[in-house]
């Protein structure tokens, strides 16, 4: 009885234990206790790192299917560097960190060459594996599209390492100087978020994550509830688009005075900082003018010098 209620238990996701298996049957999978929609097996890792990635494939699990579910049935299969090796069919050559998306087989497939790699590759891969299954409710042919897909996931990382606040803060000026007017912009100007497939399965390099465009997501779920995820209507994300490229716009700094003084300030700072190279530069070619390099001393470096 006691084995029932335990197996019976909601919430916790149980392991098949055939999953990771049937993708590498020459590692030694060990099925986890998780609290979560997502199973995890685990290859070559001692105790206490088990305990810590299972605590963060359980926090992040729960958070993407509370919000887009996608997830009951996947599997996490996450294995140490000496394993690697079992991974080499799989992974593009000469990619170092190995990371994939079995959508089909609903597995998210980590390679830990490095450790402190895995929290980022479990909160960028995790949303994809969701986002598969989420096309296929949809009815959807080829999976979810991209670069939507992509940059969802790119929104869970930020959210995961606290950077949304920080790419925002980057986006408002490099954004304002590429594009000042957004509000002329059509939706024929708009990125073709409804676009291509992902491949599957397909596979990332942990190393290089971290798009701050994750920060346009935040900003199209705070404006149409996270609904807007399951809208794939190339129209919708054209106009989200452009409302959110005005929003980003207007929190450039203006000051009292408008927004072409405060451009006005930082091109006078740019010019400053050059004319100030320019004097220097000036100033160390004027010395090297007035005051030459003598000549090398003859009975140091001249013939017969040393004999």
């Amino acid at each position: 009885m006691a084995l029932t209620v335990l197996l019976g238990a909601p919430g916790a996701a149980a392991s098949d234990s055939s999953r990771c298996a049937d993708l590498f049957p020459d590692v030694t999978w060990v099925p986890q206790t998780l609290d979560g929609p997502t199973a995890l097996e685990i290859a070559g890792m001692n105790e206490a790192e088990s305990e810590r990635f299972a605590l963060v494939v359980s926090q992040q699990s729960k958070l993407i299917e509370s919000e887009i579910g996608g997830l009951p049935g996947s599997t996490v299969c996450l294995a140490t560097s000496e394993l690697a090796d079992a991974f080499s069919a799989y992974a593009p050559f000469g990619q170092r960190l190995h990371a994939g998306v079995f959508a089909d087989e609903q597995v998210l497939v980590l390679a830990a060459v490095e450790t402190r790699m895995v929290d980022d590759a479990i909160a960028y891969g995790l949303p994809q594996l969701a986002l598969a299954q989420v096309a296929i409710e949809l009815g959807i042919d080829g999976g979810y599209p991209e670069p939507l897909g992509s940059t969802i996931a790119n929104w869970y990382l930020a959210r995961a390492t606290d950077r949304l606040e920080r790419y925002r803060a980057g986006l408002v000026i490099s954004m304002f100087l590429d594009d000042p007017n957004p509000e002329k912009r059509t939706d024929a100007d708009a990125v073709q978020w409804v676009s291509e497939r992902k491949a599957d399965p397909s596979f990332f390099d942990p190393q290089f994550l971290g798009s701050p465009m994750g920060v346009f997501v935040d900003f199209a779920v705070s404006q149409r509830g996270m609904g807007v995820l399951r809208d794939l209507d190339q129209a919708t994300w054209a106009g989200l688009e452009k409302q959110w490229r005005i929003s980003i716009r207007d929190q450039y700094p203006r000051g009292n005075f408008g927004v072409w003084w405060g451009v006005g300030i930082v091109v006078v700072f740019l010019l400053l900082a050059i004319l100030m190279a320019w004097t220097k530069h000036r100033e160390n070619r004027l010395a090297a003018a007035r005051f030459p390099t003598p000549p090398p001393d003859e009975a140091v470096f001249g013939p017969g010098a040393g004999s």
